[in-house]
């Protein structure tokens, strides 16, 4: 996991701390956008950040696209990070318009970007894989694949449902996309933050102030403003709850849980006695 307190934007720093590499696993989504923009604030703390749009939220074709204008309008310098074409995989997809807008990520930019990451064909980004640490952010048929193939690596998973009632059928909307791909990847070693883990009050970000406007408060303010529309009590950015786990682990607790359908989870649940975000 990286830890802030040992990294720093001084460029001394930088070059004589070891990062580690991390593969962002996103169907794109306005909370994987929130998830997106986080990271990329921080991505003097990782030596590489690979982005692989995914088929979930929204169709494939609509997720890389909108993976490129998060990254468009986040700006740069970005030279640590790339984008995966994982379309030699064949997903599942949804189009939740009430959850995340026509286009995806909140109706907030235009659809013109320019393009200024690279792309690479996903057989490359497998070859080249090391040590990164997986962090799936989608239905989890990728990830799936991904493990296949090269099993070693540490895994931080948003999906799964323990007590919590479900938001897609029987399921959580992860699991219940692709629920044999789900439970493969619950075998392997992973840190898993479910519906339970994010519904917490202090996880509500209806209940937080954004005062500022940084790609990450727009987004946060346009899914807050979404739920109000669905008329929600409260706003739980999931995969923006999620990436906390990667860089404040000591804010949640690890539990061992068993799901409904006998998956044996390795939950972490948020607790700390403030709010999940501070943007002051």
């Amino acid at each position: 996991m990286p830890d802030r307190d040992h990294y720093s934007k001084d460029a001394n720093m930088e070059n004589k701390i070891s990062k580690p590499k991390i593969a962002l696993l996103c169907d794109y989504g306005l909370d994987d956008a929130a998830a997106t923009a986080f990271i990329l604030e921080r991505r003097y703390m990782f030596d590489k950040i690979s982005i692989l749009p995914i088929g979930g939220n929204m169709p494939l074709s609509v997720s890389m696209h909108n993976a490129k204008r998060v990254i468009s309008n986040f700006g740069g310098p970005l030279e640590n990070v790339i984008l995966v074409d994982t379309s030699p995989v064949a997903q599942p997809e949804e189009n939740l318009v009430e959850i995340h807008g026509k286009d995806g990520i909140g109706d907030i930019f235009s659809p013109v970007y320019e393009d200024i990451v690279s792309t690479v064909k996903y057989e490359e980004f497998i070859e080249s894989l090391t040590d990164e640490i997986i962090v799936s952010l989608g239905p989890c048929t990728v990830t799936k694949d991904i493990l296949e193939r090269s099993p070693d690596h540490e895994l931080i998973i948003m999906g799964g449902n323990i007590s919590e009632e479900p938001n897609y059928g029987d399921y959580e909307f992860n699991h219940g996309m692709d629920p044999d791909a789900f439970s493969y990847c619950t075998r392997y070693k992973h840190t898993l933050l479910t519906l339970d883990s994010c519904r917490n009050p202090l996880c509500d970000f209806s209940k937080i102030e954004m005062p500022g406007n940084s790609l990450l408060e727009k987004f946060a303010r346009k899914a807050v403003v979404l739920s109000q529309r669905r008329e929600e009590e409260s706003c739980y950015i999931y995969d923006l709850i999620a990436v906390q786990y990667l860089f404040f682990p000591e804010r949640f607790k690890k539990e061992e849980k068993t799901d409904s359908f006998g998956n044996k989870l390795s939950t972490a649940f948020y607790k700390a006695s403030r709010p999940i975000i501070n943007f002051q």
